[in-house]
Protein backbone atom coordinates (compact mmCIF):
# COMPACT_ATOMS: atom_id res chain seq x y z
CA UNK A 1 0.00 0.00 0.00
CA UNK A 2 1.37 3.56 -1.04
CA UNK A 3 1.54 5.33 2.26
CA UNK A 4 1.42 9.44 2.58
CA UNK A 5 2.82 10.75 5.38
CA UNK A 6 1.62 13.97 6.33
CA UNK A 7 -1.56 16.55 5.49
CA UNK A 8 -2.06 19.84 3.88
CA UNK A 9 -5.17 21.48 2.04
CA UNK A 10 -5.58 22.03 -1.55
CA UNK A 11 -6.88 25.11 -2.45
CA UNK A 12 -8.62 25.55 -5.42
CA UNK A 13 -9.03 29.17 -6.61
CA UNK A 14 -10.56 28.96 -10.09
CA UNK A 15 -14.46 29.26 -11.99
CA UNK A 16 -15.70 25.98 -11.72
CA UNK A 17 -18.59 23.97 -10.91
CA UNK A 18 -18.76 21.89 -7.62
CA UNK A 19 -22.17 20.44 -6.39
CA UNK A 20 -22.29 19.65 -2.77
CA UNK A 21 -26.27 18.86 -3.23
CA UNK A 22 -26.33 15.83 -5.06
CA UNK A 23 -29.98 17.38 -6.26
CA UNK A 24 -28.88 21.06 -6.83
CA UNK A 25 -28.14 22.23 -10.52
CA UNK A 26 -24.88 22.26 -11.82
CA UNK A 27 -23.68 25.85 -12.21
CA UNK A 28 -20.34 27.58 -12.71
CA UNK A 29 -19.77 29.43 -9.60
CA UNK A 30 -16.37 31.62 -8.28
CA UNK A 31 -14.92 29.21 -5.38
CA UNK A 32 -12.09 31.44 -3.59
CA UNK A 33 -12.12 29.84 -0.82
CA UNK A 34 -13.19 25.90 -1.02
CA UNK A 35 -10.74 23.74 0.97
CA UNK A 36 -10.46 20.72 -0.16
CA UNK A 37 -8.77 17.83 2.07
CA UNK A 38 -5.43 15.63 0.81
CA UNK A 39 -3.06 14.17 2.26
CA UNK A 40 1.10 15.16 1.09
CA UNK A 41 4.03 13.24 1.26
CA UNK A 42 6.54 16.24 1.83
CA UNK A 43 7.76 19.75 -0.05
CA UNK A 44 5.70 22.43 -0.61
CA UNK A 45 5.12 25.36 -3.57
CA UNK A 46 2.00 26.34 -5.79
CA UNK A 47 1.23 23.73 -8.17
CA UNK A 48 -1.22 25.12 -10.90
CA UNK A 49 -3.55 22.55 -13.08
CA UNK A 50 -5.83 23.56 -15.79
CA UNK A 51 -7.63 21.24 -18.06
CA UNK A 52 -6.85 22.17 -21.82
CA UNK A 53 -9.79 19.77 -23.45
CA UNK A 54 -10.25 16.27 -23.78
CA UNK A 55 -8.23 14.39 -21.45
CA UNK A 56 -5.42 16.75 -21.51
CA UNK A 57 -4.30 18.55 -18.39
CA UNK A 58 -1.38 20.92 -17.44
CA UNK A 59 0.77 20.95 -14.29
CA UNK A 60 2.92 24.16 -13.75
CA UNK A 61 4.85 25.25 -11.55
CA UNK A 62 7.10 28.26 -10.49
CA UNK A 63 10.18 26.00 -12.84
CA UNK A 64 8.30 23.81 -14.88
CA UNK A 65 5.15 22.45 -16.60
CA UNK A 66 4.36 18.72 -17.17
CA UNK A 67 1.38 17.64 -19.71
CA UNK A 68 -0.87 14.94 -19.96
CA UNK A 69 -2.77 13.91 -23.23
CA UNK A 70 -2.05 17.26 -24.41
CA UNK A 71 -4.35 18.24 -27.43
CA UNK A 72 -5.37 21.66 -28.72
CA UNK A 73 -5.96 20.93 -32.12
CA UNK A 74 -9.53 19.54 -31.85
CA UNK A 75 -9.98 18.06 -35.41
CA UNK A 76 -13.72 18.73 -36.40
CA UNK A 77 -15.69 15.74 -37.03
CA UNK A 78 -15.50 15.67 -40.61
CA UNK A 79 -12.12 15.03 -40.87
CA UNK A 80 -11.78 12.84 -38.26
CA UNK A 81 -13.85 10.72 -40.26
CA UNK A 82 -12.21 10.89 -43.51
CA UNK A 83 -8.64 12.35 -42.88
CA UNK A 84 -6.17 12.40 -42.96
CA UNK A 85 -5.46 15.01 -40.02
CA UNK A 86 -2.18 17.16 -38.95
CA UNK A 87 -1.20 19.51 -35.69
CA UNK A 88 -2.64 22.40 -35.58
CA UNK A 89 0.84 24.21 -34.72
CA UNK A 90 -0.50 27.93 -34.74
CA UNK A 91 -3.30 26.51 -31.65
CA UNK A 92 -0.76 24.54 -30.36
CA UNK A 93 1.66 27.29 -30.07
CA UNK A 94 -0.77 29.79 -28.85
CA UNK A 95 -1.39 27.50 -25.37
CA UNK A 96 1.61 27.01 -25.08
CA UNK A 97 3.48 30.67 -25.14
CA UNK A 98 6.03 29.01 -22.49
CA UNK A 99 7.18 25.78 -24.53
CA UNK A 100 10.39 26.04 -23.07
CA UNK A 101 9.24 25.07 -19.48
CA UNK A 102 7.31 22.12 -20.90
CA UNK A 103 9.90 19.42 -19.05
CA UNK A 104 7.81 16.44 -19.18
CA UNK A 105 5.14 15.01 -21.68
CA UNK A 106 2.75 11.81 -20.37
CA UNK A 107 0.71 10.07 -22.93
CA UNK A 108 -2.00 7.74 -21.67
CA UNK A 109 -2.79 6.11 -24.97
CA UNK A 110 -2.16 6.80 -28.26
CA UNK A 111 -5.70 7.45 -29.84
CA UNK A 112 -5.62 11.40 -32.02
CA UNK A 113 -7.19 13.07 -29.47
CA UNK A 114 -4.30 12.30 -26.84
CA UNK A 115 -1.57 11.66 -29.08
CA UNK A 116 -1.74 14.04 -32.48
CA UNK A 117 -0.27 17.15 -30.83
CA UNK A 118 2.83 14.78 -28.83
CA UNK A 119 5.36 14.90 -31.87
CA UNK A 120 5.28 18.64 -32.45
CA UNK A 121 5.28 19.44 -28.64
CA UNK A 122 8.54 17.13 -28.20
CA UNK A 123 9.96 18.97 -31.46
CA UNK A 124 9.90 22.02 -29.95
CA UNK A 125 10.64 21.84 -26.46
CA UNK A 126 12.73 19.03 -25.79
CA UNK A 127 10.66 17.50 -23.26
CA UNK A 128 11.09 14.03 -21.19
CA UNK A 129 8.46 11.47 -23.33
CA UNK A 130 6.85 9.00 -21.59
CA UNK A 131 4.15 6.44 -23.20
CA UNK A 132 3.79 3.38 -24.74
CA UNK A 133 5.23 1.41 -27.81
CA UNK A 134 2.88 2.35 -30.07
CA UNK A 135 3.40 6.14 -28.76
CA UNK A 136 7.35 5.20 -29.60
CA UNK A 137 6.41 4.13 -33.31
CA UNK A 138 4.34 7.41 -33.90
CA UNK A 139 7.72 9.75 -32.80
CA UNK A 140 9.42 7.21 -35.17
CA UNK A 141 7.04 8.25 -37.96
CA UNK A 142 7.11 11.60 -36.89
CA UNK A 143 11.48 11.77 -37.47
CA UNK A 144 12.14 11.45 -33.73
CA UNK A 145 13.29 8.07 -33.05
CA UNK A 146 14.53 7.10 -29.65
CA UNK A 147 12.17 10.16 -27.92
CA UNK A 148 10.33 7.80 -25.73
CA UNK A 149 10.70 6.39 -22.74
CA UNK A 150 8.42 3.23 -23.29
CA UNK A 151 6.42 1.92 -20.44
CA UNK A 152 4.51 -1.72 -20.30
CA UNK A 153 2.89 -0.84 -16.59
CA UNK A 154 4.41 -0.65 -12.90
CA UNK A 155 7.12 1.92 -13.94
CA UNK A 156 8.01 4.94 -11.75
CA UNK A 157 9.95 7.53 -13.84
CA UNK A 158 11.31 10.58 -12.28
CA UNK A 159 11.02 13.73 -14.36
CA UNK A 160 12.37 15.96 -12.07
CA UNK A 161 13.70 16.43 -8.50
CA UNK A 162 10.08 17.44 -7.32
CA UNK A 163 7.96 15.12 -10.04
CA UNK A 164 7.75 11.59 -10.83
CA UNK A 165 5.06 9.32 -12.34
CA UNK A 166 4.17 6.16 -12.04
CA UNK A 167 2.60 4.52 -15.30
CA UNK A 168 -0.51 1.87 -14.28
CA UNK A 169 -1.53 -0.12 -16.71
CA UNK A 170 -5.27 0.77 -17.54
CA UNK A 171 -8.41 0.21 -20.08
CA UNK A 172 -10.45 1.89 -22.62
CA UNK A 173 -13.97 2.74 -22.00
CA UNK A 174 -16.59 2.09 -24.65
CA UNK A 175 -17.79 3.97 -27.30
CA UNK A 176 -19.54 3.04 -30.17
CA UNK A 177 -21.90 0.26 -30.38
CA UNK A 178 -20.19 -0.90 -27.07
CA UNK A 179 -16.66 -1.18 -28.32
CA UNK A 180 -13.62 0.24 -27.79
CA UNK A 181 -12.00 1.85 -31.55
CA UNK A 182 -9.07 1.74 -33.13
CA UNK A 183 -7.58 -1.39 -31.23
CA UNK A 184 -3.95 -2.57 -31.64
CA UNK A 185 -1.03 -0.52 -32.06
CA UNK A 186 0.33 2.37 -34.35
CA UNK A 187 1.93 0.64 -37.78
CA UNK A 188 5.24 0.94 -38.51
CA UNK A 189 4.64 0.67 -41.82
CA UNK A 190 1.98 4.25 -41.62
CA UNK A 191 3.24 7.49 -42.61
CA UNK A 192 1.65 10.58 -41.80
CA UNK A 193 -0.54 12.39 -41.56
CA UNK A 194 -2.63 9.69 -41.40
CA UNK A 195 -6.30 9.07 -40.98
CA UNK A 196 -7.54 9.28 -37.31
CA UNK A 197 -8.17 5.30 -37.33
CA UNK A 198 -4.48 5.13 -37.93
CA UNK A 199 -3.58 6.05 -34.12
CA UNK A 200 -4.41 3.09 -32.95
CA UNK A 201 -5.12 2.25 -28.93
CA UNK A 202 -1.94 1.00 -28.16
CA UNK A 203 -1.42 0.27 -24.31
CA UNK A 204 -3.69 1.93 -22.23
CA UNK A 205 -2.44 3.89 -18.41
CA UNK A 206 -3.51 5.82 -15.87
CA UNK A 207 -0.50 7.80 -14.91
CA UNK A 208 -0.44 8.75 -11.28
CA UNK A 209 1.49 12.02 -11.13
CA UNK A 210 3.16 12.90 -7.76
CA UNK A 211 4.57 16.81 -7.99
CA UNK A 212 6.06 18.16 -4.50
CA UNK A 213 4.41 15.50 -3.03
CA UNK A 214 1.12 15.73 -3.83
CA UNK A 215 -0.69 12.59 -5.85
CA UNK A 216 -2.67 13.25 -8.98
CA UNK A 217 -4.23 9.96 -10.93
CA UNK A 218 -5.59 11.17 -14.68
CA UNK A 219 -7.76 7.90 -15.84
CA UNK A 220 -8.39 9.73 -19.08
CA UNK A 221 -11.00 6.74 -20.23
CA UNK A 222 -13.84 5.52 -18.64
CA UNK A 223 -12.27 2.46 -17.31
CA UNK A 224 -9.93 0.93 -15.63
CA UNK A 225 -8.02 -2.70 -14.08
CA UNK A 226 -8.83 -3.36 -10.77
CA UNK A 227 -6.02 -5.65 -10.12
CA UNK A 228 -3.60 -3.15 -11.80
CA UNK A 229 -4.81 0.25 -9.63
CA UNK A 230 -5.60 -1.94 -6.22
CA UNK A 231 -3.00 0.07 -3.61
CA UNK A 232 -2.62 3.11 -5.17
CA UNK A 233 -4.05 6.16 -3.69
CA UNK A 234 -4.36 10.06 -4.55
CA UNK A 235 -5.29 13.17 -3.96
CA UNK A 236 -6.84 14.47 -6.85
CA UNK A 237 -8.59 11.98 -9.34
CA UNK A 238 -9.14 13.25 -12.67
CA UNK A 239 -11.84 11.11 -14.44
CA UNK A 240 -13.14 10.68 -18.06
CA UNK A 241 -16.81 11.25 -18.30
CA UNK A 242 -17.08 10.29 -21.19
CA UNK A 243 -18.89 6.78 -21.54
CA UNK A 244 -19.01 6.89 -17.70
CA UNK A 245 -21.92 4.86 -17.19
CA UNK A 246 -21.37 1.83 -19.55
CA UNK A 247 -18.72 0.59 -17.47
CA UNK A 248 -19.40 -1.24 -14.26
CA UNK A 249 -17.74 -0.46 -11.48
CA UNK A 250 -16.88 3.40 -12.98
CA UNK A 251 -16.24 5.30 -11.14
CA UNK A 252 -17.84 4.27 -7.77
CA UNK A 253 -15.36 1.40 -7.41
CA UNK A 254 -11.63 3.53 -8.57
CA UNK A 255 -12.90 6.35 -6.44
CA UNK A 256 -13.43 3.88 -3.26
CA UNK A 257 -9.73 2.10 -4.33
CA UNK A 258 -8.15 5.02 -4.68
CA UNK A 259 -9.73 7.60 -1.95
CA UNK A 260 -9.66 10.55 -3.24
CA UNK A 261 -10.02 13.91 -1.31
CA UNK A 262 -10.87 15.65 -4.65
CA UNK A 263 -12.74 13.91 -8.10
CA UNK A 264 -12.53 16.18 -10.80
CA UNK A 265 -14.25 15.50 -13.89
CA UNK A 266 -12.59 16.23 -17.89
CA UNK A 267 -13.32 15.08 -20.95
CA UNK A 268 -16.67 15.75 -21.10
CA UNK A 269 -16.32 18.60 -24.15
CA UNK A 270 -17.28 18.19 -27.76
CA UNK A 271 -13.72 18.43 -29.44
CA UNK A 272 -14.62 18.02 -32.46
CA UNK A 273 -15.48 21.59 -31.94
CA UNK A 274 -13.17 24.23 -31.14
CA UNK A 275 -12.88 26.43 -27.98
CA UNK A 276 -12.94 30.16 -27.54
CA UNK A 277 -11.25 30.96 -24.30
CA UNK A 278 -13.26 32.35 -21.80
CA UNK A 279 -16.39 30.84 -23.58
CA UNK A 280 -18.39 28.15 -21.80
CA UNK A 281 -17.51 24.11 -22.64
CA UNK A 282 -19.52 22.67 -25.47
CA UNK A 283 -20.49 19.27 -23.76
CA UNK A 284 -20.78 15.80 -25.38
CA UNK A 285 -24.19 15.41 -26.81
CA UNK A 286 -26.20 12.70 -24.59
CA UNK A 287 -23.06 12.24 -21.32
CA UNK A 288 -25.28 13.50 -18.62
CA UNK A 289 -22.60 14.73 -16.63
CA UNK A 290 -25.46 16.18 -14.15
CA UNK A 291 -26.24 12.44 -12.99
CA UNK A 292 -22.86 11.55 -12.86
CA UNK A 293 -21.94 14.39 -10.37
CA UNK A 294 -24.96 12.97 -8.61
CA UNK A 295 -24.24 9.03 -8.98
CA UNK A 296 -20.59 10.30 -7.21
CA UNK A 297 -22.19 12.20 -4.56
CA UNK A 298 -24.94 9.82 -3.44
CA UNK A 299 -22.05 7.06 -3.07
CA UNK A 300 -19.33 9.74 -1.75
CA UNK A 301 -21.17 12.80 -0.02
CA UNK A 302 -18.42 13.96 1.83
CA UNK A 303 -15.80 14.01 -1.45
CA UNK A 304 -15.81 17.45 -3.74
CA UNK A 305 -17.04 16.80 -6.97
CA UNK A 306 -15.38 19.50 -9.51
CA UNK A 307 -16.06 20.13 -12.72
CA UNK A 308 -13.86 22.17 -14.22
CA UNK A 309 -14.52 24.72 -17.78
CA UNK A 310 -11.67 24.38 -20.15
CA UNK A 311 -8.73 26.24 -19.15
CA UNK A 312 -9.93 26.89 -15.92
CA UNK A 313 -7.09 27.15 -13.47
CA UNK A 314 -7.16 25.49 -10.20
CA UNK A 315 -4.38 26.51 -7.92
CA UNK A 316 -2.63 24.03 -5.48
CA UNK A 317 -0.69 24.84 -2.36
Amino acid sequence: MRKHRSCQAIRFIAKIAILEDPQAPAQVVPLMAGVLSTRCIGGNGMIQVTWTGAAGLTFETPDEIILIDPYYTRVDLFNTLLGPISPDEAAIDSALSAMQKVKAVIVGHTHSDHALDVPYIIQRSNAQLVGSSSLDTLMTLAGLPGRTLVCRGGETVALSEHALVTMIRSAHGLVFAGKVPFQGEIRPSATLPMKASGYRLGTVFAPRLQIHGISFLHVGSANFIEEEVQGYTCDVLFLCAAGWHKTEGYPHRLIDITRPGTVVLIHYDDFSKPHVKGTQTRKLPLLDLKGMVRSIKAQFPQKDVVVPEIDARMSLG
